[in-house]
């Protein structure tokens, strides 16, 4: 066996042994309505819940609202209710590259019912009134260019991405233990002994990579790499650039976001301490 043959063997074998069910999206332009599943849009708030504010005090934007109906298949994931993702409209997303579970800037809420008496209207006031000017800034810089409804697909068994953070460990532990006279420190070290995706594996990559559950996508690498964030064990929500012809979402130069939380918290319903973090080419 050659060693790029090996590589691609020890490829498969992590992919098989590590799997999580996970549900892919589209997005289709349109209002689904206050409490469907969307990206932007008006959020379902309560009638108690003010709307979110950042570390500034200025209005945060609805990134995403999930009809957690949808996730009867995604383990642990919450069955009824609305899950929303929010995000601050500054330089960074809302993003703290410093400290990913910092949430002055980001937040997201869960609603474990929803009220049908809540109205849109109602819930458009509640949000602080901005001048014009800034009004027009702020969606000159959002990552959403359309309010979409997210329409899921079926439930699909995932197998562990290359850019998630404990695949190198995995790979270099089945590398050196078939290859002792040739130990490695990580993947990239045997990046001269293979050429790249197979054609199943780059149809993967290029793939728009919205998903709830399963493995995360990167353009750059995981932030928990090298262990950082060990409690962050779950893939909660991800959205990726969507342009295709339509400009629907952009991170910076063709970015993705991604969205962690522990499996102990999210079998608790506890969205407190969730991770966020984006990327780009």
């Amino acid at each position: 066996m050659t060693d790029e043959e090996l590589i691609r063997q020890i490829q498969k074998e992590i992919a098989q042994e590590h799997q999580e069910p996970a549900i892919r999206f589209t997005l289709e332009p349109g209002e689904p309505g206050l409490c469907g599943s969307k990206t932007g849009g008006t959020p379902y708030l309560p009638h108690e819940t003010p709307w979110p504010l950042d570390g500034e005090g200025q209005p945060m934007e609805l990134l995403a609202q999930i009809d957690c109906a949808a996730l009867q298949e995604l383990q642990d994931f919450p069955k009824n209710g609305i899950l929303q993702f929010f995000i601050s409209l500054n330089e960074t997303f809302g993003a703290d590259f410093d400290d990913m579970t910092k949430p002055d800037n980001f937040r997201v809420l869960y609603h474990e019912t929803a009220d049908p008496s809540v109205t849109v209207e109602e819930v458009q006031a509640k949000r602080p009134v901005l001048p014009a000017d800034v009004e027009e800034e702020r969606r000159n810089v959002s990552p959403l260019n359309a309010v979409c409804r997210i329409c899921f697909g079926s439930v699909t068994m995932q197998g562990l991405t290359e850019g998630s953070w404990p695949f190198d460990m995995l790979f270099c532990e089945k590398w050196n233990a078939r290859r002792p006279d040739a130990p490695i420190e990580n993947l990239w070290e045997l990046s001269g002994d293979w050429d790249g995706w197979d054609d199943e594996e780059e149809e993967e990559f290029e793939d728009i990579h919205h998903q709830m559950g399963g493995y995360p996508y990167f353009t750059q690498t995981d932030p928990r790499d090298g262990g950082q964030y060990p409690e962050l064990d779950v893939l909660l929500f991800q959205l990726d650039s969507d342009q295709d012809g339509r400009d629907l979402v952009l991170w910076g130069d063709c970015g993705v976001a991604n969205f962690f939380i522990s499996r102990e918290d999210l079998k608790k319903r506890d969205f407190s301490k969730v991770g966020y973090n984006w990327d780009c080419c």
